[in-house]
């Protein structure tokens, strides 16, 4: 009977013990600082933290630990003012050390605001594939995301990525790589930023300063060991079970409709960025 009991704790039980709880949601239990330095500041005791960005630096965080499936969310509110050349942002990364930012073994899934010039109110996705990304579809969000908190969700399991903005699917990316279509199985992290890429264009720093706030810092993610990654497949964690494996009709009744009324930019429509898996993800 004890043998009984022991092997129903490790192997049932195990699995639970290795994820990250969803009920924390103080900022320094799961994440860190990643730059910026007094450009971050921690309020509310812990459950909200500010991101400043002026001439000198952005500011961004990062979890502290690396995951291999999960279901990560944010509260975010992005800067308001004219907030043209800033990013804010929300995502997963997996860069091998050694490895360039951008490039071979690669993997990222964004959400990212792109501020512009009395239009705050678009989001941009792309997706680094083992590679240097250029996936970018892009929506024109059905509320102003500068005056209160929205919450941004990214699904990943072994069958597909899904993006969410306030419970509604905007994108998918499935696992289709019997089509030779990269998809993550390694250990991801979660960041967010907020900063001025060169690309982007000068900001105007008269409406500055920028700033970010972000909630809600609980993680329910799979704590990735290399020793044992399959374990992050298991159904004993939610993000895995039947009804995360594809969305169900009422998501993708959702999904279709927010890729007709807000969807302005799909990189399936480039000849020179469209992909194998453009047939699928739609």
């Amino acid at each position: 009977m004890e043998n009984s009991l022991f092997l129903f704790f490790f192997f049932f039980l195990l699995p639970i013990e290795c994820a990250l709880g969803g009920g924390d949601d103080l900022f320094d239990h799961n994440y860190y600082q990643t730059f910026g330095g007094n450009h971050l500041t921690v309020l509310d005791q812990g459950k909200e933290v500010q991101l400043l960005i002026d001439p000198s630096s952005g500011a961004g965080f990062s979890s502290k630990s690396d995951f291999g499936s999960g279901y990560f969310r944010i509260n975010m509110k992005i800067p308001d003012k004219n907030s043209t050349g800033i990013i804010t942002s929300f995502y997963l990364m997996q860069i091998p050390v050694g490895k360039p930012v951008e490039g071979v073994e690669h993997y990222e899934f964004d959400i990212e605001f792109f501020g512009t010039h009395g239009n705050p109110h678009m989001i941009s996705t792309n997706v680094f594939a083992n590679d240097f990304g250029r996936r970018e579809q892009q929506f024109h969000l059905w509320f102003d995301p500068t005056v209160d908190f929205h919450t941004y969700e990214i699904l990943w399991n072994q069958h597909q990525i899904v993006w969410f903005v306030d419970g509604t699917p905007i994108r998918v990316w499935k696992n289709n790589t019997q089509l030779g279509v990269d998809f993550p199985t390694g250990q991801m992290h979660v960041e967010a930023s907020i900063w001025n890429p060169s690309w982007l264009g000068n900001p105007d720093w008269n409406q500055g300063p920028f700033k970010a706030h972000y909630r809600g810092f609980a993680i329910d993610g799979c704590l990735y060991q290399s020793s044992k990654p399959e374990q992050c497949s298991s159904n004993s964690y939610y993000w895995n079970q039947n009804r995360y494996r594809e969305l169900d009709s009422d998501q993708e009744s959702k999904l279709q409709n927010a890729r007709k009324n807000y969807m302005y930019d799909d990189y399936c429509n480039d000849p020179n960025r469209h992909g194998a898996e453009c047939e699928i993800n739609q």
